[in-house]
């Protein structure tokens, strides 16, 4: 008798490495490296809501900065393979900014593109190659790139 299909995961958890090509006004940009998490759950038809936790650390012109960003997002699975996963998304919150003693809070907004690579059962390569990053400091409009690489865990397989 054959088995009955697998039926996907409630969400996944992933957890990893993040690059941000930060831009700092006045043409000067820094490059800031940290770490995320991020928390989704599967909605149906290839769609997911997600919220991420990132954090980068670095210097500026100012010296030492570091970013605390939390954003919550749709993504959506497209041209799906076995062994790829591709994915769009688009994702908004706070960027909360700490550099030469001074804390500012952003509104951010971002969108971009990702894909899985499932290694097993149990956890996929997570790589997003490409995130545009806008972020709106004391009306300064700012443009950054991200991304990230790491590990997601599913969890609640139906």
């Amino acid at each position: 008798m054959p088995s009955a299909p697998k039926k996907p995961a409630l969400g996944n958890v992933t957890i990893g490495w993040t690059y941000l090509w930060a831009d700092q006004g006045n043409n000067y940009r820094s490059n800031l490296n940290g770490w995320f998490a991020r928390g989704a759950v599967n909605v149906g038809r290839g769609f997911s809501l997600f919220f991420d936790s990132t954090n980068y650390y670095g210097t500026n012109a100012k010296g030492s900065t570091n970013s605390h960003g939390y954003t919550f997002g749709l993504a959506k699975e497209v041209l799906s393979t076995k062994h790829l996963k591709p994915s769009i998304f688009i994702e908004s919150g706070d960027v909360r900014v700490s550099s030469a003693g001074k804390i500012t809070n952003e509104a951010a907004v971002a969108t971009g593109a990702s894909f899985g690579i499932p290694l097993a059962n149990w956890v996929t390569l997570a790589v997003t190659p490409a995130e545009y990053v806008f972020v709106y400091p004391q009306a300064d409009w700012r443009n950054d790139y991200n991304a990230k690489v790491g590990l997601s865990f599913p969890f609640g397989h139906r």
